[in-house]
């Protein structure tokens, strides 16, 4: 931790910032095209607070633009169901997970519009069917994939599962939610088209909660959280920090709850809003 001191020497609250930024949409477009404007800023921003990359990827995907930014800082992984410092042993790791049982159950009651699944645990990959639609998610960099069915294969609860339906099955699969489970699982879409892609987790997934963990561990004040985003699941994190950004290319109803808003991820939005917010606070 950083101490900061007033002009007679005495130890003042710490100062620090959390700045949580996403990847995808936020900080990289496509895949793996990444905003080097951003980073270059992040990087420096880094040796004086506490920057967290906050992002629904695995590890095995994420861990290239976390060395590159050089950090030693936890990192938010499956959109918080993994919170775990690669570089600290010592950090507490804290893991969300689904019930394997309550997936199967989805699985088999639906499996006339169910196309595909598959789900981690941690940087393990457990496929039912490798399809060509299925391949851009997998984010086969690493780790340890298995394909076949998952009632057979999955030897534990993973951190949740993707699921990939028929066009037009979204109100189906959200109402068998709806009255299967209780509010024990609950389902995001991250597609609607010609194939509808789907995100099964337990509600208490949530980039805010992994926020509120990190915050405690480095005792930062919420009134220095920062939080940078673009898709639905940034939500929770934008509305935890007290400088909730939305990209000017975000979901529109993550713009609706953003106190803030910056430019598109093409023009270097993160870059922007920071190095405006850090000249006007000077806090460096």
């Amino acid at each position: 931790m950083i101490l900061w001191y007033d002009k007679k020497g005495e130890i003042m609250k710490n100062k620090q910032y959390l700045i949580a930024v996403d990847l995808d949409g936020t900080l990289l477009t496509g895949f793996d095209h990444y905003d080097v404007k951003s980073f270059e800023l992040l990087k420096q921003l880094a040796n004086t607070h506490v920057v967290i990359i906050a992002t629904g990827r695995p590890l095995r995907s994420s861990k290239y633009y976390y060395d590159l930014l050089d950090l030693k800082t936890p990192i938010v992984n499956y959109n918080g169901a993994l919170v775990h410092n690669p570089r600290d042993e010592s950090f507490p790791k804290q893991v969300v997970h689904i019930q394997k049982s309550d997936l199967f159950c989805f699985l088999q009651d639906n499996n006339h519009i169910i196309d595909n699944a598959f789900c981690e645990i941690e940087d393990n990959i457990y496929l039912h069917r490798e399809t060509n639609e299925v391949l851009p998610y997998l984010h086969l960099d690493g780790g340890y994939l298995q394909i076949g069915q998952l009632e057979t294969i999955l030897p534990d609860n993973p951190n949740g599962a993707i699921i990939f339906s028929h066009a037009g099955t979204e109100q189906q699969l959200q109402d068998y939610i709806n009255h299967h489970f209780n509010g024990r699982i609950q389902l995001r879409f991250w597609l609607v088209g010609d194939i509808v892609v789907s995100e099964f987790y337990n509600p208490i997934t949530s980039k805010a909660k992994a926020l509120q963990y990190i915050c405690d561990y480095y005792q930062i004040d919420h009134e220095h959280t920062i939080a940078i985003g673009d898709g639905h699941n940034d939500i929770e994190m934008i509305n935890f920090a007290q400088y909730g950004v939305a990209m000017a290319n975000a979901h529109p109803d993550l713009i609706k709850v953003a106190k803030y808003k910056t430019i598109n991820v093409t023009d270097s939005g993160v870059y922007h809003f920071l190095n405006s917010f850090f000249n006007e606070k000077s806090p460096l």
